[in-house]
């Protein structure tokens, strides 16, 4: 008997395996994150305890809330939009309804805010009473697990020292730690008895004070100390202590110095040459970066005065260059003017006489102008040294030979440029005193930034040269570097052990112990994230309280405000919905007040409340105990549920964006089914003129795209819309009729089906009398069922999920099917909604898997079934 051999499938299954999670992935992360509250794409929880079916009833439902009542409620007042139509007693019954509605939500929002004040309240009773020893005992059992940890590496950092030859005398220290942590025990243990006011903010913050490490008593007294003993004189005995116990520490410091020095100085001398040289390009580094950053701070100044003389001198030589063209050409007629016999004479008085001073001053400030602009680029590209230049040449001229030009200033060829020149210079006497100052300062601010540059270009070199060199001494002694390293940080490590040596107590000592661990004090212990969470967690419980206390109180105020206007909209109700009635549009105060309340009130409150909600989520996930987590899940919850009542939100017609695809696809896809249906049977049965000729017709229309007649189409649509009001653009009628040009390609299926269908049952029925229609209707329909449910699902799945050609067609919000409608969930204000999105994402589905499982037993069933009987 031959053995069956059993072969081994592990690597297929997995294969199997791994591309099962690869395909159903993105249907796991749709399902997750439309029922997620947060509305990232990606959360680090891919299963979220925070579940909410609230994006599916915004979508379905969409009740409206506090903010869209009063939007509605401005509406109907104003007749405006869907209430357009509306009579008086229609806007009043609607308006009654509306009103009745935030009245609910109104004590609704008070009932929770009750529940969830006792919620709390039962969570820190259970805490006193239940869990508090629990609790500090978890704590204290990490203090217990990082006290053996730090232990541990401190006999291995000592171990490591005596074997580089290195001594540590860390007994002082310890001593001066140990006296520290007793002493400021002692100082908490007689707060904690005092009759001081345990709540105050000043009890919180010296005991915060108290057990920070490094400790700082400086401001504590400048800040806390002086404005608390004029209201609680008993702190006054305390003070002293407390200030005493910044003494210690600071005692402690220098300590950790002097250790430090020492161990330093061990090093320079077994290391003397590679520690030595490494401390000394260090150092040459560090030289090196101070200098970089005063030249690069000089630098930066010079670069903004530059930049504002810049300004100033294009200023000035816009006005310069007013005056140019004007300058040039009498200076010109000037130039060309014979005065070697003329005998010159000067001014003595009047405009001549301001003129020939101007011409003085001119004829220096331009040459020196010209001097400090024409090594700059910037000057030259933008043409002020051409202008510049130009005046100085000009007015050389003009002081050279003023005493002849003035002498002969009358003649009709020399006067026009005469008193052109004069004109200008007169204009431009106002503003030339800046030039020089400004362009020397340009020119010098200048020269310095070039200077500048060529000394950062030399630092930056020598910088590399010394990284270099320093990386290649790090690469080198690496291990020993790290060594080192470790040791000098050894009186920090000291530190740390005698701290996780302290029993916590209370909750003050908790947070600032594991505030202390994660602050990097001493570099070599880094702990994970979440190691100290449950020692913030009573911490984290109260500041959930207060912000909800804090939230509350805001909310409330609000809708304080709120109930006093709407009261007074109610009472004047039926004369405000006369008062807009027949195209008045007239404000209404008490609803104007509400909405200016949420508009800009309501968004603090959110934000508290959303906070305390976080808070209450993430201590639910780092709970252990199953009484505590369920209650602050619940709390979590209601604080969302209450959100949600308040939120603004923007409302989409979904529903009728979903039952729009529905009855173009299902109309599309039962005329698609009777076309196609019928116009296959004569192909597949008859033979006539053209029969070839028609089915290769069918084979050419079903290779080009729908979309490619889509111009001819959207001319048709336009055309009949236009001129006869039926299949129309931005209608659904249009659209179905766009979509039917895909029936060549159902054609051929049907025809391959008919094809399998044995001729002889029809020639059966037509010798018992059917005519060829019912043959078609009796026997071939009937045996076509799987066809038919192929085709049917088929079309109606291509067109319910088409988005081009309903993109194009359709333009109005409520005509969208549900393929653009999903877009929009793509951008604006739904651009981050991603459970809103994925959400509606899923109810698209749901059609299609209805219309699958409602004819799948076709699609299985055999081709001929019912053609034989037994």
């Amino acid at each position: 008997m031959a053995m069956i051999e059993k072969k081994n499938y592990i690597l297929r299954h997995i294969v199997l395996i791994i591309c099962i999670v690869i395909i159903l992935f993105p249907l796991v992360w749709l399902i997750s994150t439309s029922i997620r509250r947060d509305n990232a794409a990606f959360s680090p929880k891919l299963f979220s305890n925070r579940l909410t079916a609230e994006n599916y009833k915004d979508l379905i439902l969409q009740t409206p809330n506090v903010p869209e009542l009063i939007n509605e409620l401005n509406s109907i007042t104003s007749y405006i939009g869907k209430y357009s139509d509306l009579t008086i007693e229609e806007a009043q019954k609607k308006t009654n309804s509306y009103v009745n509605n935030l009245e609910k939500y109104f004590l609704q929002t008070q009932k929770e805010f009750e529940e969830l004040e006792q919620a709390y309240e039962e969570i820190f009773v259970l805490y006193e009473t239940q869990y508090k020893e629990q609790f500090y005992k978890d704590i204290n059992e990490i203090r217990l697990e990082d006290s053996e940890l730090l232990q541990e590496q401190l006999n291995n950092i000592l171990e490591l020292s005596q074997e580089m030859g290195i001594t540590v005398n860390f007994t002082n220290l310890q001593t001066m730690m140990q006296e520290y942590f007793t002493l400021r025990k002692e100082i908490i243990n007689n707060l904690e008895k005092s009759n001081l006011n345990k709540q105050s903010e000043y009890y919180i913050e010296t005991m915060n004070t108290i057990l920070q490490i490094p400790l700082n008593t400086n401001v504590w007294r400048v800040r806390t100390y002086r404005r608390w003993i004029n209201e609680e004189p008993e702190i006054e005995q305390y003070g002293e202590s407390i200030l005493q116990l910044g003494e210690s520490w600071k005692a402690t410091e220098e300590e950790i110095q002097l250790m430090q020095q020492d161990i330093q100085n061990q090093i320079s001398e077994i290391y003397s040459g590679t520690y030595n040289q490494i401390n000394e390009t260090q150092n040459e580094l560090t030289n090196i970066e101070n200098q970089i950053s005063q030249l690069n701070l000089h630098q930066s100044t010079l670069e903004r005065q530059n930049k504002i003389i810049y300004n100033n001198l294009m200023n000035l030589g816009d006005i310069l260059k007013v005056e140019h063209e004007r300058v040039k050409s009498s200076y010109e007629i000037l130039k060309n003017q014979n005065l070697t016999q003329v005998e010159g004479k000067l001014p003595l008085f009047g405009e001549d006489k301001l003129f020939y001073d101007n011409v003085q001053k001119f004829s220096q400030v331009m040459n020196i102008a010209y001097e400090n602009l024409n090594a700059i680029d910037s000057f030259l590209q933008n043409g002020l040294v051409d202008t510049v230049g130009l005046y100085a040449e000009v007015y050389q001229f003009l002081n050279a030979n003023f005493d002849k030009i003035y002498a002969i200033k009358d003649k009709n060829a020399i006067l026009p440029s005469y008193q052109a020149v004069k004109s200008s210079t007169l204009k431009m006497s106002a503003s030339i005193d800046e030039l020089v100052p400004l362009t020397q300062q340009y020119s010098s601010n200048t020269i310095q930034l070039a200077q500048f540059s060529e000394q950062l270009s030399q630092l930056r070199e020598s910088r590399q040269k010394l990284e270099n060199e320093l990386n290649i001494l790090i690469s080198e002694n690496e291990e020993t570097l790290s060594n080192i390293e470790k040791i000098i940080n050894l009186p920090f490590l000291i530190v740390y052990v005698e701290n996780t040596k302290q029993e916590i107590t209370n909750n003050y000592e908790s947070v600032n112990y594991a505030s202390f661990m994660s602050s990097k004090y001493y570099p070599g212990f880094i702990p994970d994230r979440n190691r100290y969470i449950i020692m913030r967690w009573y911490n984290n419980l109260l500041e959930s309280r207060n912000l909800f206390e804090e939230g509350r109180q805001k909310l409330t105020e609000i809708q304080i405000q709120m109930e006093e206007n709407l009261q007074i909209f109610k009472v004047n109700l039926d004369s405000y919905l006369s008062l807009n009635h027949g195209g008045n549009v007239t404000r209404i105060t008490p609803l104007s007040e509400m909405q200016s309340l949420y508009n800009t009130q309501y968004g603090k409150a959110s934000a508290d409340i959303a906070r305390a909600s976080r808070l209450a989520s993430d201590l639910s996930n780092h709970t252990e105990y199953r009484e505590l987590k369920s209650k602050l899940r619940a709390i979590d919850k209601n604080l969302y549920n209450l959100q949600q009542s308040w939120s603004a939100k923007i409302r989409k017609p979904f529903t009728r964006w979903l039952l729009n695809s529905i009855i173009v696809a299902g109309i599309t896809a039962i005329l698609t089914v009777m076309m196609t249906s019928l116009g296959a049977y004569p192909f597949s049965r008859m033979r006539f003129a053209g029969r070839k000729q028609g089915l290769f017709f069918l084979m050419i229309i079903q290779m080009f795209p729908a979309i490619m007649f889509m111009i001819a189409i959207y001319g048709i649509l336009k055309f009949m819309g236009d001129y006869f009001g039926i299949l129309g653009l931005d209608s659904l009628d249009g659209l179905i009729f766009a979509y039917m040009g895909n029936v060549a390609y159902n054609m051929w299926l049907f025809k391959g089906y008919y094809d399998t269908i044995p001729d002889s049952l029809e020639e059966s029925a037509m010798i018992d009398g059917a005519t060829r229609f019912q043959t078609f209707w009796r026997i071939v329909l009937p045996l076509s069922l799987p066809i038919i449910a192929v085709v049917m699902i088929l079309t109606f799945m291509n067109i319910f999920n088409e988005f081009v050609i309903a993109r194009i067609i359709l333009q109005s919000e409520s005509n969208y099917t549900y393929a653009v409608g999903l877009q929009s969930f793509s951008s604006g204000p739904y651009e981050t909604e991603w459970g809103l999105f994925t959400a509606a994402s899923l109810l698209g589905a749901i059609p299609m898997i209805v219309l699958f499982l409602s004819l799948q037993r076709w699609i299985i069933g055999g081709l001929t079934q019912g053609s034989v009987k037994g």
